[in-house]
C-alpha cells in the first residue's frame, strides 16, 4: 500500500510506510475509517485527506478527523484518523426544505453539491408529490431514504468522489492464506415471528420463519416501513457468522461475496463480508473478515 496526504492547498505528500494501520468496513456504517501511525521527521503540514494505493489502483480515500503529533522515547509520529468520504453526507445537517417532484439531480444540487460532490450517478427519475427534507435530517439520511424508496438502491462515494446511487455489484473472491478462525451460532439473533401492524390499528399480519429455535416476537408499526420478511432474513443471516483472518490485504470489501476453505471447519460460499479490516503493523499485514455464513457449506 502506498499513502498520500493532500494539504488544504491541494498539494500532495507521500506519507511513507506506517509504524501501523487499521483500514475498517462495516456493512452497517457508511463510512470506512483507517487509523495510521506514521514516523515523521518534523510536524506536518495541515492534511486534509488521505489516500492509499495499491498497484496503482485507488483503495481508500477519507477525510481528515485527526491529525495527531506525538514524541515519544521512539521518536516523533504523526497518527492520522480519517474516513471516507460518505462521512461529509454524514456530518452534514441537510437544509430543512421541501422539493417538489424530487429525483437525484434535484437533491444532489440542492443538498450534496454545494459540498463539494460534483456529480451523481443513478437513474434519473422524477418523483410525483414532494420530498420533505425535516429539520435535523443529515444529507447522507436524505439520500438514503430517497434511493432505498424510489430506486431500490444503497448509495455510496467511489473513489473519485462520485455518489454512486446505480446499485453496488457483487464480486466473487476466493479467500486464500487463512491464519486463523472462528465459526459462531448465535441463536438469540433469529427471529421466529414478525407482527405488522394493519390499517385498523392492531397487530394481525404475522411473518414467520419456521425454522427458528426458540420463540422471540418482534412488532412492527404500519409507519415504520420495515420490511417484516427482511427482517427475519437478517435475523437469520445474523446468527451464523464465520470470522477468518487472512494473511496479506484483502480490499475493497463492500460488495465482497467470498468462498474460503478452512481446515477442520469446512467449506463455505457465497458469504456476503459484514465487518472486515486490513491491518500493517510489526507482524505484516493481514485481514481480519466477519463473514455470513453463505449457502450449502459442507463442515468436514
Amino acid at each position: 500500500m502506498i499513502y498520500w496526504g493532500v494539504m488544504q492547498d491541494g498539494g500532495r505528500m507521500l506519507l511513507g510506510d506506517p509504524r501501523e494501520a487499521a483500514l475498517s468496513f462495516d456493512w452497517d456504517a457508511p463510512a470506512d475509517q483507517l487509523k495510521a501511525v506514521f514516523p515523521a521527521d518534523r510536524i506536518w503540514e495541515d492534511i486534509n485527506e488521505v489516500c492509499m494505493y495499491e498497484g496503482g489502483k485507488g483503495v481508500f480515500r477519507g477525510i481528515v478527523d485527526e491529525q495527531n503529533t506525538r514524541l515519544t522515547s521512539e521518536g516523533l509520529f504523526v497518527e492520522l484518523v480519517s474516513r471516507s468520504r460518505e462521512a461529509l453526507l454524514l456530518d452534514n445537517e441537510a437544509e430543512p426544505v421541501i422539493i417538489k417532484r424530487p429525483s437525484l439531480e434535484s437533491i444532489h444540487k440542492r443538498l450534496m453539491e454545494p459540498l463539494g460532490f460534483a456529480r451523481i450517478r443513478g437513474e434519473s427519475v422524477s418523483v410525483p408529490g414532494e420530498l420533505r427534507v425535516e429539520k435535523g435530517a443529515s444529507c447522507w439520511r436524505v439520500l438514503c431514504d430517497f434511493c432505498g424508496e424510489y430506486l431500490g438502491t444503497e448509495p455510496y462515494v467511489d473513489f473519485e468522489g462520485d455518489i454512486r446511487c446505480e446499485g453496488l455489484g457483487e464480486v466473487r473472491a476466493e479467500l486464500r492464506d487463512v491464519i486463523s478462525a472462528e465459526l459462531q451460532r448465535l441463536p438469540y439473533k433469529r427471529l421466529s415471528e414478525v407482527w405488522k401492524q394493519g390499517y385498523r390499528g392492531g397487530y394481525d399480519t404475522l411473518y414467520s420463519d419456521p425454522e427458528a429455535p426458540i420463540v422471540r416476537r418482534r412488532y412492527v408499526s404500519a409507519q415504520s416501513g420495515r420490511d417484516p420478511r427482511a427482517m427475519l432474513e437478517e435475523a437469520k443471516r445474523d446468527s451464523g457468522l464465520l470470522t477468518v483472518v487472512c494473511a496479506g490485504g484483502v480490499w475493497p470489501l463492500r460488495g465482497l461475496i467470498a468462498d474460503v476453505s478452512v481446515p477442520g471447519l469446512g467449506r463455505f460460499e457465497g458469504c456476503r463480508v459484514r465487518r472486515g479490516t486490513y491491518f500493517r503493523d510489526g507482524n505484516g499485514e493481514r485481514t481480519r473478515l466477519v463473514l455470513e455464513r453463505g449457502e450449502g457449506n459442507v463442515a468436514d
